[in-house]
């Protein structure tokens, strides 16, 4: 995380799926994958509420930020040694209470982590969710331009 000398805001690096993967413990990726589509949904939202509680903690307009210090850490991702330690259950308290320990430096990328992974996985389950309604849709498009749910005549 770093502020951007334009005192508009705070930045932290983006990660593919690899990247976010090594930042959890193998067993807290295998419990995060395999609870419920609707949980992970609950746990996304969490994460995405903690994300912003995080960015409330941060005054990109505060005069004591070094920003020649700041432009150490541009572009800089969550560190391997801030990952996720093993977390099993109560997911949202676990992923919550890692983040919150973090220095005040990495809390947002590690709560940008958090969600992020919690999205990728929530990804094929939206994408199979997407191409069921669609397909309904279309199938109820169908039958209305075929008639075959017309109204009879009487």
């Amino acid at each position: 995380m770093w502020f951007e000398r334009d005192q508009r805001g705070v930045h932290s690096v983006g990660m593919g799926a690899p990247g976010l993967k090594q930042r959890f413990a193998p067993e807290t990726l295998a419990a995060l994958e395999s609870v419920s589509p609707a949980e992970l949904e609950r746990l996304h939202d969490a994460m995405a509420e903690l994300e912003a509680d995080v960015l409330v903690e941060y005054d990109p307009e505060d005069d004591a930020i070094d920003y020649t210090e700041e432009d150490r850490f541009r572009g800089i991702p969550l560190p391997r040694d801030a990952a996720f330690p093993i977390v099993t259950e109560d997911l949202a308290d676990g992923l919550t209470a890692h983040v919150q320990g973090l220095p005040p430096r990495w809390r947002l990328d590690g709560a940008a982590v958090a969600f992020e992974m919690v999205g990728t996985l929530l990804d094929p389950y939206r994408k199979r969710e997407r191409a069921r309604r669609t397909a309904t849709w279309r199938a109820t498009a169908r039958r209305r331009r075929s008639g075959s749910r017309s109204s009879r005549r009487r």
